[in-house]
């Protein structure tokens, strides 16, 4: 639709005809909506179901690479060293979330969404097929090489590190495949959420926020049928499938096959917006180094000023611009205000962003120190109905040596032993399933009936609103981890009749006889903070980002995801030696203060939570002087009949409404109709690189 300041910019006398004009396609625009509305929502459900099967492909395998490269294809005494296959796990998480923000680079600027993501899911499934060539070891052995240490006899050797250093079999292969799957994620990650949420046509504030509720919701269903599903059939081979991996990731790489083949063969159905054909980020880049340009060139004009006593002629602003203000036109620089106020955009983007830092940081303590915690708590089931004359149904303790050592004796007394009994690990990481089930169940009640309830009552939660409740709750989740850590720890401590063993694989835990099943509070509190903070996260990013701009701000968002991640990471080496330092055993936490590292990070969200919330109150109701240019420079509109400049600015309220002052409290009435006026003559083209002389 035609701006306003452009029909009356075409002078008086075809107003009221481009009035009518507007109007007429205003009304055929909302009928036309009406019509389309339908289809428009079947195009965001197909990208859905794309974001679904994505999703699934991607949870099987991160949640069970590591054990995939210690086993894999290879015998358990040749598979990659723990140390190696950690640097793989870390290698494709960096990569598909560094790429998120290549991908939004490459669609803002060359390809488009659409042609992004079809690329993103060949990129996909090549790297799967690579990898399943892995897991039945049909690779060329140049390509991908298994021979065994060498055995001479040295300890290093032994454990798996030869003359040519660690062992990792077809180290090369695993690498290519890591790095295109990555790279491809990255692409599909950063532009599906804004292609899907441009299905719905114009920017709805209540659509958008449906849209990406249920985009988050797919998501989590995804990553359960991921985890749930094909992580088991990896990981215990059942039924029919020997190979465990190659049949996961078979499944995986059909369920990307068959998203490509429906985003391709619906392509009629998509809106499809075309590149901008400019590169965002080269676009900051020139904005950014002429703000800095301007600013030094003002300085040293500030400092000959200075060197002259005689310059009482010349009049300075009371009010000065800001600094990407100076690359505008109206300023002397040569980009118009859209311009520079989508690069401002972005730089406020990217401040909230880096205020979720801690609230990624709790996010990624289900993977590390919540399933730490639930190692070292009673994770075995043992549903055990043993009956006979002389044995009664027994209790047994969560390992498979008690049941060993009870059955030998009741052999021995040669007794008819009746057992209908088994136990069951509970794996640590299926906790995280208890909190993709609360948003699988809750994300959809929020979005037919909380919101919508809230909306008719005139209670509207803003996504900033929503990001700050999350906060909050996220605190409270580490919090209740960090209690239930110490009150683990006391029993350790003080009660031994409380300890247990259990086994997995070849490693012993030492744990506390408290059921893993008291961990599930903290998972959905961490669950609520995400319905809260990530789904607004998400929705801001999209909604509050400059059109041209979308997909690299979508970029950004998950960038700082991984940025968070790695900074867990760091933060837990810097305390480690204080709370953490127990080394002779590194999965025991039995000897350490796992609950003050949790507390601490508690703390700093906490905190984080309260800066957030004075910063946007005094963002939102603070006042703003705005500078206002004149035909002859930044002091002020010329007073025509003084031929003085008038020195004074606008006073901006943010929170809403403007006050107009002079600095000695004159009427300013006229002086914005002048500045008004001479905007509505500076403005005839939108975009980048329009120079002052080209008006």
């Amino acid at each position: 639709l035609p701006r306003f300041t452009d029909i009356i910019d075409e002078g008086d006398e075809n107003i009221l005809l481009k009035a009518l004009e507007l109007l007429y396609r205003y009304i055929t625009y909302g009928t036309m909506d009406a019509r389309v509305s339908l289809q428009r929502k079947f195009a965001s459900g197909i990208v859905l179901f794309v974001l679904t099967l994505e999703r699934l492909a991607y949870y099987s395998l991160v949640s069970t690479f590591y054990l995939f490269l210690s086993k894999g294809p290879w015998n358990r005494s040749e598979g990659w060293d723990s140390l190696e296959a950690l640097n793989a796990v870390f290698i494709l998480l960096g990569v598909s979330y560094v790429s998120a923000l290549l991908g939004g680079y490459i669609s803002d600027a060359w390809t488009g969404r659409f042609r992004a993501i079809v690329a993103g899911m060949v990129l996909y499934i090549l790297g799967y097929i690579v990898l399943i060539l892995i897991t039945v070891d049909k690779l060329p052995r140049y390509i991908c090489s298994d021979s065994p240490p060498h055995s001479t006899g040295n300890v290093t050797e032994s454990l798996g590190v030869g003359a040519d250093g660690p062992h990792a079999p077809c180290k090369a292969a695993v690498y290519i495949a890591v790095v295109v799957l990555g790279v491809g994620v990255g692409m599909v990650k950063a532009n599906i959420g804004p292609f899907g949420a441009e299905q719905l046509g114009p920017s709805n504030p209540t659509m958008t926020r449906a849209f990406f509720n249920w985009y988050y919701w797919c998501v989590n269903v995804g990553s359960f049928i991921g985890i749930g599903v094909l992580a088991f059939v990896e990981q215990d081979n059942p039924g029919i499938c020997t190979n465990g991996f190659f049949c996961g990731y078979l499944i995986a790489t059909v369920c990307l096959g068959v998203a490509l083949l429906v985003l391709v063969s619906m392509c009629a159905v998509f809106e499809r917006h075309p590149a901008s054909g400019s590169s965002p980020l080269f676009n900051i880049i020139r904005i950014t180094w002429e703000a800095t340009r301007l600013k030094f060139r003002d300085m040293r004009s500030n400092r000959d000023h200075s060197s002259n006593r005689d310059h009482s002629s010349t009049s300075h602003p009371l009010v000065q611009p800001k600094f990407l203000d100076l690359a505008k036109v109206r300023y002397g620089g040569r980009f118009h205000e859209s311009a520079v106020d989508d690069v401002r955009a972005v730089g406020s983007m990217l401040s909230l962003f880096a205020s979720l830092l801690p609230y990624w940081l709790v996010y990624f303590q289900m993977q590390t120190s919540f399933q730490a915690q639930g190692l070292h708590m009673r994770f075995m089931l043992d549903f055990n109905t043993t009956s006979s004359s002389s044995v009664t149904n027994t209790s047994f303790l969560a390992t498979a040596a008690a049941a060993e050592t009870v059955a030998a004796e009741a052999l021995e007394e040669e007794e008819p032993i009746l057992q209908d009994h088994w136990t069951f690990s509970v794996p640590a990481a299926w906790l995280t399933l208890f909190n993709q089930a609360f948003l699988i169940m809750s994300l959809p009640v929020l979005t037919k009936f909380v919101y919508p309830y809230l909306d008719r009552r005139g209670i509207r939660l803003s996504m900033l609103s929503r990001i700050g409740v999350g906060m909050f709750v996220s605190s409270m989740a580490v919090f209740m981890a960090g209690g239930l850590e110490t009150f683990r720890l006391m029993l350790w401590k003080t009660d031994n009749s409380t300890h247990i063993v259990q086994v997995v694989g070849n490693a012993t835990f030492n744990a506390v006889d408290i059921s893993i099943f008291w961990q599930i509070p903290q998972y959905v509190l961490v669950a609520a903070a995400e319905a809260l903070a990530s789904i607004a996260g998400l929705e801001y990013a999209y909604s509050e980002a400059p059109r041209s701009f979308q997909s690299l701000t979508m970029g950004l968002f998950y960038a700082m995801e991984g940025v968070g991640s790695f900074l867990g990471i760091a933060l837990l080496q810097i305390l480690a030696p204080f709370w953490l330092s127990n080394m002779t055993d590194y999965a025991n936490i039995n000897d350490n203060h796992l609950d003050f590292y949790l507390y601490f990070l508690g703390i700093i969200q906490l905190l984080t939570m309260i800066v957030y919330g004075v910063t946007i109150y005094v963002s939102r109701f603070s006042l703003e002087l705005v500078p206002l240019r004149s035909d002859e420079g930044i002091g002020g509109p010329l007073d025509r009949s003084s031929g003085r400049h008038r020195r004074g600015g606008r006073v901006r309220r943010r929170g809403g409404g403007t006050e107009d002052e002079d600095a000695s409290g004159g009427n300013y009435r006229q002086l914005l109709e002048d500045n008004y006026e001479e905007r509505l003559r500076r403005s005839g083209r939108r975009g980048f690189g329009a120079s002052s002389s080209g008006g």
